[in-house]
């Protein structure tokens, strides 16, 4: 099994199962801090509920299908952000999860005006922000 942090890399067949059963709820703690987020401020970016979190943490539980989802699609954007650095060039001292955690909180003109932390808890939304985390390879930052 694939670590939170390189899950972006393995294989779509495990990537695939994985979020069809369940990632373990204690890869919450591992965004958390790549973030520096506190529980309550992921699960807020999430959708997710803290009581439903603690609970499932306490008992060691998976996240069920859509909490997976949506915990991964976080863990892939900071994947997508790590992946534009090392385009760019040596990213060895580049924190891409403190990164994406602040550049989410930011007014963004692609976006309307809009914070991109508003579009995380929808995959439609996740997508568009990866789209724009995209763009800033090709240097068309928005």
């Amino acid at each position: 099994m694939p670590s939170p942090l390189q899950w972006h890399e393995a294989p779509l067949a495990v990537r695939m199962d994985l979020l069809r059963r369940g990632v373990p709820a204690n890869w919450l703690r591992q965004s958390e801090q790549a973030m520096t987020l506190t529980r309550s401020s992921l699960c807020n970016l999430l959708g997710l509920k803290v009581s439903t979190v603690n609970r499932k943490l306490l008992k060691r539980c998976l996240l069920n299908p859509d909490e997976s989802e949506r915990l991964m699609g976080l863990q892939h954007l900071i994947g997508q952000v790590e992946a534009v650095v090392r385009d760019c060039g040596d990213g060895s001292r580049f924190d891409a999860g403190r990164w994406l955690a602040d550049w989410l909180q930011r007014p963004n003109r692609a976006l309307g005006g809009d914070l991109p932390a508003e579009f995380m808890d929808t995959a439609v939304g996740r997508e568009q922000v990866g789209r724009l985390i995209g763009a800033q390879r090709s240097g068309s930052y928005m």
